[in-house]
């Protein structure tokens, strides 16, 4: 997407994504539905475009035979007479048997797996920790296309758009991207789910006053709420993340945004230096996890992730906990946060943390997770903590 050209049609760019996103969130199912009428596995450039022709087929039936003849008619335009044939015969099969797939009767893990395309491991995992039916609403979560939701900087903004539950956010209508795109230029805008704001608002509830350290903050979108939901007894906030592309993004969504009060900091945590930075009345770590709460928006990481990966990562979250900890006042308030609904990345790491020496001097408030197969956000695990006076 990122090598498209800049003068691309806004419309053709999105209908790139579009399909894109849809062959990635349903790669098993595609893949398993062309195969099966494949005697040999055909060059990448054709099966690719076997496989993005399977999925106009899945989202749009009542259209299968112009999908067929449209992607036929390019296939012969740029492979051979024969490979044309082949595509020809392939996607037919492919529209019927799409078409009379039952995707809501599954048996067994292996099957939904294949189904709503994901991991068997994954979709194993899930059925163990959530029950068979949680296990199969996340699957079908998963495969549905997101709802857009911006937060709503100025006036004009909160004019625009659909109004949502959760507000004040608001829905992305259809035909409103080009006066989004014009207020996220402007930075009248900033589009964010609602799950996002859980974190910062159990911060808020008891918060009073002084200096909110945001770390992993890139692209801003913490900062950006910290900003908003915060009165002026917030003196600063200091966003943190590793320079690099990400954390130039960082600053220049401050810099559109106009957030006097933010700071932007590109560093390591574990380099950052205690006796310069002091601490912070208000701690935020955003740990890197393993993103299964917003697969919906991100199908590329279950096929990304793995069981090892997961591992890797829970040992980094505990690092990072413990290190985010060290720049907490004494009676101020950490919290732990990711976009995973597992309860090694949530639950397991926190209560690990409090059991250790880094944590003995803090005691657990509060902690919710999010499931986005039951609320219809992004998912989340967040945890409260608080500093023990005069530790």
């Amino acid at each position: 997407m990122e090598r498209l050209p800049d003068s691309m049609d806004r419309g053709k760019r999105r209908r790139c994504q579009f399909l894109l996103y849809g062959v990635v969130r349903h790669l098993w199912l595609l893949e398993s539905s062309v195969d099966a009428h494949l005697r040999k596995r055909p060059r990448p450039g054709l099966r690719s475009a076997l496989l993005v022709a399977g999925f106009e087929l899945l989202s749009e039936p009542d259209k299968k035979a112009q999908i067929v003849d449209h992607a036929v008619g390019e296939i012969g335009r740029r492979f051979s007479s024969g490979e044309k044939a082949m595509a020809n015969a392939v996607l037919r099969k492919v529209g019927e048997r799409l078409e009379n797939l039952d995707r809501e009767s599954t048996n067994s893990v292996a099957e939904l797996a294949e189904k709503e395309s994901h991991p068997e491991w994954l979709v194993r995992r899930w059925q163990e920790s959530f029950g068979w039916e949680a296990a199969r609403k996340f699957t079908n979560w998963n495969q549905t296309e997101p709802e857009i939701y911006f937060l709503p900087i100025s006036a004009e903004a909160k004019e625009v758009g659909l109004e949502s539950p959760w507000r004040p956010y608001r829905m992305v209508a259809k035909g409103d991207w080009p006066q989004i795109a014009r207020l996220l230029d402007e930075g009248a805008v900033y589009v964010q789910d609602p799950g996002t704001r859980l974190g910062p608002e159990m911060l808020r509830k008891v918060f009073s006053e002084g200096r909110i350290l945001d770390l992993c903050s890139a692209p801003g979108g913490k900062t950006i709420l910290f900003d908003k939901l915060f009165d002026e007894r917030l003196e600063e906030i200091v966003s943190v993340d590793l320079p690099g592309p990400r954390f130039d993004r960082l600053r220049a969504n401050m810099h559109r945004m106009g957030i006097s009060r933010a700071r932007p900091l590109g560093s390591d945590i574990f380099q950052i230096d205690l006796a310069e930075s002091g601490r912070f009345e208000g701690v935020y770590l955003d740990a890197p996890c393993s993103n299964t709460g917003v697969l919906q928006k991100k199908p590329d990481v279950k096929w990304r992730l793995t069981n090892d990966a997961m591992t890797e990562l829970i040992a980094l979250q505990e690092r990072m906990l413990a290190q985010a900890s060290l720049f907490t006042s004494p009676s101020g308030w950490l919290v732990y946060s990711t976009c995973s609904v597992e309860t090694d990345e949530n639950e397991s790491v926190v209560d690990r943390f409090l059991s250790s020496a880094a944590g003995g001097n803090f005691e657990l408030v509060e902690q919710i997770k999010n499931y986005p197969w039951e609320t219809g956000l992004d998912g989340a695990g967040v945890a409260l903590m608080q500093r023990v006076a005069g530790s």
